[in-house]
């Protein structure tokens, strides 16, 4: 041995199991800091994709500029990518709804332009069509189309090419036409409602190359318009919400490696005191106070090579693991998500929480180990003077003996009252400040109903004109897992005691009356399902009837009575303010309005059903008053998103529960291990092991009471602040306080409490009386 420091490596090999328990403190700290900020990398990756797909790959669009202006602009050196893109009034497509736009090819192709196949139009007969209308009309590369324009005129295009579709096209039953960029101003006369797209470099300052390009050609905010989502993804946005966006992620990402470095900090802590005495005996052979502090910082230094590796690992297969699940649900929409990515400031953060926060955890201890006599550490007395001694005794006139021990011991040393309340109190904190991302994903992403269709046929003038022979049809179909109907009937007057009154009275079947079951507060269902006079009525604020209450409906043929015989919470419709929404069976419809049709026809497809089924069904519905609407692709592309930050918040918040739980279990243990000789003591004059085992639950409970309430008056303040900046000044719903949130988290440090007691007592127990009392 050549040094006094290769004494590491050899008590290392000793006391592996020891060792074990710190490097597994580091290895979870980092492991959850790395995937902390490896998914929310991943989100920010994925929400970039859901920005380019929605709104298109640009920073800012410009209007009311020349040419000339244009070329200026696109010659800048921070400019990447940029071109003309402009859109007229719709035309019309054998008898289907046509928007009609054009631009320049390379800024297009960034803006959702997929070309499946052909290529770019390049003179002005040359047009793309959306994938639906080629196989709706059953068109091919190179036919000449006929399309009428919004001012009668008929223009004939010859189609080269094919993109990709558009789930708002494919919702609203309509079609794409995409020109040249000399081919829409041909058609469009003038550059009025045309837009200059712009796309930034990797790199540019955003904001300041905006503000160069407003002040060089004298641009008013009014003619720049930003993307303001892809912005603030990339960090570049002013918007005032997106800003206060940003000081919620920084407070986060503050509280998330304060709670990193409270575990680890806490466990290294707990491993040098255990080991004074150790400490001890080199100061006897001759040991100097510096090369105490260089073995504890080497030892610290030893555990982090092992630890921060493992740890690394871990969070990326996490990371790995959520991106994989992504992919699986959506393959299509997350395509451009990479499965094996490398997120580098996860990994930074996570070697920085690791490694700087054990050198900085070993300070202390290495510390106190150094100042402590030869003589003292041998014989073990340091923990007396570690502990510090309470000048009153314990309170015993109310409370047990052993229970009144254990909350003295709590409060006897200031400095641990204060570090062990604190150590509780950030997991309640960091818990209570990233639930409100749960409202928050509530109120930005709907996710789907179990009513959602994927497919509608529709009244294209909103009456009940779809026979009842097309629903019974496609009843039939085997490709159709559900088949649902409404019939709708608008702005009927009313009366009743509460005054005159408007109604949208709206039909349900059984499907619908299943569903609505959830949505009940009020009242029953089974007798609007009868068929009787009983109806349900959506609440809304303005709401003045109750149930039992009746209402005449006036209609042209007469007036007719009907009974409210339950309230429903929310419904999916929409109404205008002083319209409420009354839903009744079909029956009841029928017989109060003399209508047999249906306004609506939604349907529900089985899984793996192809677009040739989608086609045949598209083909009962020519009419011309109907409306077909596909919405599969949007709804893939709402649960791809919702799913995609579902698993980005409940994720964040199993990790900080697991954080809680490991802090908690951690702290306990290194309190009981400070003690370890004073508990040896008590067992000695005739403690019995339950009421030792009261006794330490005592003093953890004590710490959990003074941290829950510490982590409540500090974290629900926090809440309030990060409710009304992502949620309040966005949607305007009011803070309330979050009594779950606060159930879940005071029952997991109650549980964590009760937990942590069980293997250090048992170890008390099971160890000889004189160990204990000379435990290190």
């Amino acid at each position: 041995m050549k040094s006094y420091l290769n004494l590491v490596g050899e008590y290392a090999k000793v006391h592996k199991k020891k060792n074990r328990i710190t490097i597994t403190c580091i290895v979870i700290a980092v492991c959850l800091v790395t995937a902390i900020f490896g998914m929310a990398d991943m989100e920010v990756r994925t929400r970039k994709i859901s920005a380019i797909k929605e709104y298109g790959n640009f920073h800012i669009s410009i209007k009311n500029i020349d040419d000339e202006t244009a070329k200026l602009i696109d010659n800048r050196a921070d400019v990447g990518n940029s071109g003309w893109i402009q859109r007229v009034h719709d035309g019309t497509l054998k008898g289907k709804s046509l928007a009609v736009m054009g631009g320049e090819e390379s800024i297009s192709r960034e803006m959702g332009i997929d070309i499946e196949e052909g290529r770019f139009p390049q003179n002005v007969n040359e047009a793309l069509f959306d994938r639906q209308a080629m196989e709706q009309f059953d068109f091919s590369l190179g036919d000449t189309v006929s399309v009428t324009l919004s001012d009668e005129k008929v223009n004939k295009y010859i189609i080269v090419g094919v993109y990709g579709d558009f789930a708002q096209l494919k919702s609203q039953d309509s079609h794409g036409l995409y020109l040249s960029n000399e081919g829409i101003r041909e058609i469009a006369d003038n550059t009025d409602g045309s837009r200059y797209y712009v796309q930034f470099k990797k790199g540019v300052n955003i904001r300041r190359a905006i503000d160069e390009i407003k002040a060089n050609f004298h641009l008013v905010d009014e003619q720049v318009s930003e993307n303001t989502v892809l912005l603030a993804l990339v960090g570049q946005s002013h918007d005032s919400y997106m800003m206060k966006l940003y000081m919620v992620a920084a407070v986060l990402f503050v509280l998330v490696l304060t709670a990193g470095v409270f575990m680890i900090a806490s466990s290294f802590n707990m491993s040098i005191l255990e080991r004074i005495q150790f400490f001890g005996v080199l100061r006897c052979l001759g040991a100097s106070k510096a090369q105490i502090k260089r073995f504890v910082l080497l030892e610290g230094i030893n555990f982090s090579l092992k630890g921060i590796p493992i740890g690394l690992l871990l969070g990326i297969v996490i990371v790995w693991t959520s991106s994989g699940f992504l992919k699986y649900v959506n393959p299509v929409y997350f395509k451009e998500m990479p499965l094996f990515a490398i997120s580098w400031p996860s990994l930074i953060a996570g070697v920085i929480v690791g490694f700087v926060t054990v050198i900085l955890a070993s300070l202390a201890p290495c510390k106190k180990a150094a100042k402590v006599s030869p003589l003292s550490a041998v014989s073990g007395n340091i923990n007396q003077n570690n502990v510090s001694q309470s000048k009153t005794a314990a309170k015993t006139n109310r409370i047990s003996v052993d229970i009144a021990m254990g909350i003295h011991h709590a409060f006897a040393s200031k400095k641990n009252i204060l570090l062990m309340t604190g150590s509780f109190a950030i997991s309640i904190i960091l818990f209570l400040s990233f639930s409100v991302m749960v409202n928050f994903m509530h109120q930005a992403l709907k996710p789907l109903r179990p009513y959602t269709p994927d497919i509608s046929i529709i009244s294209i003038d909103n009456t009940p004109s779809l026979d009842t022979g097309l629903f019974e049809q496609l009843k039939k179909d085997s490709n159709i897992k559900r088949v649902y109907g409404r019939m709708f009937a608008y702005d009927i007057p009313t009366a009743s005691k509460h005054g005159n009154d408007k109604i949208n009275l709206i039909s349900y079947e059984e499907n619908q009356f299943n569903w609505a079951k959830k949505q009940l507060v009020q009242g029953s269902i089974d007798e609007v399902v009868k068929g009787t006079d009983s109806v349900l009525i959506v609440y809304s604020e303005d709401l003045t009837w109750k149930l039992g209450d009746s209402i005449t409906l006036k209609f042209s043929s007469g007036e007719k009575e009907i009974k409210i015989g339950g309230i429903l919470s929310d419904s999916p419709f929409d109404s205008n303010q002083g319209t409420q929404n009354i839903i009744c069976s079909e029956k009841l419809f029928q017989e109060l309005t003399g209508e047999e049709g249906y306004t609506i026809i939604d349907m529900q497809l089985k899984k793996g059903v192809d677009n040739n089924a989608v086609s045949q069904i598209r083909s009962l519905a020519t009419a011309s008053q109907m409306k077909f609407s596909d919405m599969r692709q949007s709804n893939e592309e709402t649960k791809a998103m919702f799913y995609s930050f579902a698993i980005f918040i409940y994720g964040f918040l199993l990790l900080i529960a697991s954080i809680t739980i490991f802090n908690i279990i951690n702290s306990i243990n290194m309190s009981v291990a400070g003690r370890m000789n004073q508990y040896g003591v008590m067992r000695a004059v005739g403690m019995s092991g339950k009421q030792l085992n009261r006794l330490v639950l005592a003093e953890a409970s004590t710490y959990a009471v003074c941290g829950s309430m510490t982590g409540c008056i500090l974290g629900l303040p926090l809440h309030q602040l990060t409710f009304h900046s992502m949620i309040t000044s966005r949607w305007g719903i009011e803070w309330q306080i979050p009594f779950a949130v606060l159930g879940v988290i005071i029952m997991i440090t109650v549980l964590s409490t009760i937990l942590s007691v069980i293997k250090p007592v048992k170890k008390i127990r099971k160890m000889d009386i004189v160990n204990v009392v000379n435990a290190q």
